[in-house]
């Protein structure tokens, strides 16, 4: 992309960077799993999920700045230069997991796969769907009402930010108590009303650096219960796909919400209903983690009944 000039190669190098991107959502977290599986799984999941906003961060903040300085290129370059570095470091100090008892040796089709998994993934996966639509849409969205009452574009830009800054600073320590006291999904579901509450009080409250920097604890609440749920869940065989499902899920909601809340918009010409369908999102995360409970408590209950017999 860097180096593109015409569209079409800036488009191939688009597709193949998505490509990229999707593979590392999967499998990084799979080889956590494999490493932290025993120990610590709550905290590396933690520390993991804070890449996101640090790199958000990082690029929000230095990134426009650069390329209005030395060209759109620089910011692209700078960033695959960063990848193949990472790339070169994790050839070299990457170690295999603990082997591990895989149960059958024979390959599962990804058929037999996802029925073994079950529903219980799927809700998470749902959960994890309706917070990342969610957040880009506040994210879109946000900027305009806060230019619309009477802040500028640089301090739109650091009141959309101070959520991330939360995640940054809170997804270790929330990933250390998922550890010491698990019940990942009562931590999703606080996460989930709190951040329904806060987003809709955008509609009556001018207290916007309050209502962000609660985002930004409730936020915390969220990724890392989320990606410590797979490998409890799930038989190690079918982690991968369990992450695949997560990652899917979380691709649909970034793609579709902000096009939906947007025609909202369109629809009533009021912010105050984009925050209303954005709030609706962030209960989804409840509910859904809800069934996520609901069905593993099912499972537990029939597993017991059958011992029993």
């Amino acid at each position: 992309m860097g180096l593109g000039m015409n569209l079409q190669i800036l488009w191939l190098g688009r597709i193949i960077a998505g490509i990229g991107g999707f593979t590392l959502s999967v499998f990084l977290p799979k080889l956590l799993s494999q490493w932290f599986k025993d120990r610590e799984l709550g905290l590396a999941m933690g520390i993991y999920n804070t890449g996101v906003p640090l790199g958000s961060v990082i690029c929000f903040g230095l990134f426009g700045r650069m390329g209005s300085l030395w060209g759109w290129r620089i910011p692209i370059l700078l960033t695959g230069i960063y990848l193949l570095i990472t790339f070169i470091l994790f050839l070299i100090l990457y170690r295999l997991p603990p082997l591990r008892e895989m149960g059958e040796n024979k390959p599962l089709t990804i058929l037999k796969s996802s029925k073994e998994m079950g529903w219980p993934i799927w809700w998470v996966g749902f959960s994890w769907l309706w917070f990342n639509a969610a957040f880009i849409s506040f994210a879109t969205f946000a900027p305009t009402l806060f230019l619309q009452k009477g802040y500028t574009i640089e301090q739109s830009g650091l009141l959309i930010g101070i959520p991330l800054l939360g995640s940054l600073l809170l997804s270790a320590p929330t990933g250390y108590l998922v550890d010491r006291f698990r019940h990942q999904e009562w931590l999703i579901g606080i996460g989930g009303v709190a951040l329904s509450i806060l987003t809709f009080s955008f509609n009556f409250s001018s207290s916007f650096l309050l209502l962000v920097i609660s985002m930004g604890i409730f936020s915390a609440m969220i990724p890392a219960p989320i990606y410590s749920l797979p490998p409890e869940m799930l038989k190690i065989e079918n982690v991968g796909l369990g992450f695949g499902v997560i990652s899917t899920c979380s691709s649909i909601g970034l793609f579709a919400a902000p096009y939906l809340v947007g025609k909202m918009k369109d629809l009533t010409g009021s912010d105050q209903w984009s925050f209303v369908l954005i709030s609706l999102f962030f209960l989804f995360v409840m509910i859904f983690i809800f069934f996520t409970h609901l069905s593993r408590n099912r499972i537990l209950s029939t597993i017991q009944s059958s011992s029993i017999e």
